[in-house]
């Protein structure tokens, strides 16, 4: 049965339209700490549960996983909402693997299409049939990249691979497709830089890099042997050069690589602020919202941790460049 994306972009429209501007996230970061709470109830339903400011995550989720499963109600093909949601089951289901074998308590979010609790029982051998078909051998291809690489930085890699080629398979027209080789890209791109910058990560750096964006994989693997100069200067003569033209360059400070990425994102959603007929709006929506999360959640731990109010905003007004 084919999207009425007519409806379920008026539907999105109208949530949007009522939407927190700029100038009240802009007063959000001036707010004293007192009245920040009162302040984000005015429209974010999932601090209405929480009075405690530190725990503002459970909050966001609970807003995130309404606006999410919003969506899937206004969506009628199965392919669609896996393209939305499916990804946080990967996730979770990695998470609740590597867990079970370091021993640990997994923290899953309620984003998926499937249950935290039979993620956790697949984790741990439980499961019994109770995962759907996308996610059937994943824990299998887990363990034998364990027994195999002998590393779990190895296997988080490959489940991220696993997780972006069925995001590939169900993405919906080029519009989806699209949007996924942006986001693809944005991840190689920042994990290049921070990789750059802070060695944390040393194991299986070769899979590091995901299968599926505009820039091929194994161009990137030669270019992180290469030096900054040569990552910046292919930059700017590639389909992502625009990066460079908002500021990406090799004495940016981290913080704002994830700004310009989302920038770059936001600006090849943007035409479908103009568009009824396709997904492309309804991913709109999704980052739309996901960026301005990320805006509280400047404004709430600048304020925890009493933080520079100037250093706060210049983040913020990075994120609507």
């Amino acid at each position: 049965m084919a999207e009425d994306y007519t409806y379920i972009v008026a539907r999105l429209r109208a949530l949007e339209a009522a939407m927190p501007e700029r100038s009240w996230f802009e007063r959000l970061v001036r707010t004293p700490g007192e009245s920040l709470m009162g302040t984000l109830r005015e429209h974010y339903h999932g601090f209405e549960s929480t009075s405690d400011l530190a725990e503002f995550e459970k909050a966001l989720e609970a807003d995130k996983a309404e606006m999410l499963e919003l969506i899937s109600s206004l969506l009628r093909e199965e392919r669609t909402r896996q393209f939305i949601r499916a990804g946080y089951d990967f996730d979770n289901l990695t998470h609740a693997w590597k867990a079970a074998r370091l021993e640990a308590k997994p923290a899953l979010t309620r984003f998926g299409l499937v249950e935290t609790q039979a993620i956790e029982q697949a984790a741990t051998g439980k499961g019994g049939g109770t995962l759907p078909p996308y996610l059937e051998g994943h824990v299998q291809m887990l363990d034998a990249t364990l027994e195999d690489k002998k590393s779990i930085a190895a296997c988080e890699y490959a489940a991220e691979a696993a997780k972006w080629r069925f995001l590939a398979k169900v993405a919906p027209g080029e519009e989806g497709r699209s949007y996924l080789r942006c986001k693809i890209d944005s991840i190689n791109i920042k994990n290049m830089i921070r990789l750059r910058k802070v060695r944390l990560r040393t194991e299986a750096l070769d899979a590091i890099w995901i299968e599926g964006g505009e820039i091929d994989a194994a161009r990137l693997g030669t270019l992180f042997r290469e030096s900054e100069e040569e990552l910046f200067s292919f930059l700017a003569t590639s389909v992502r050069g625009r990066l460079i033209s908002l500021g990406l360059g090799k004495d940016t400070p981290l913080w704002k690589v994830e700004s310009i990425m989302r920038a770059s994102l936001m600006e090849l959603l943007e035409e479908s602020r103009y568009r009824v007929f396709d997904v492309s709006p309804v991913l709109y929506h999704i980052e739309l919202r996901e960026r301005d999360y990320g805006i509280i959640r400047i404004a709430i731990v600048s304020r925890l941790n009493r933080l520079n109010e100037e250093a706060a905003l210049e983040r913020v007004n990075a994120l609507f460049a």
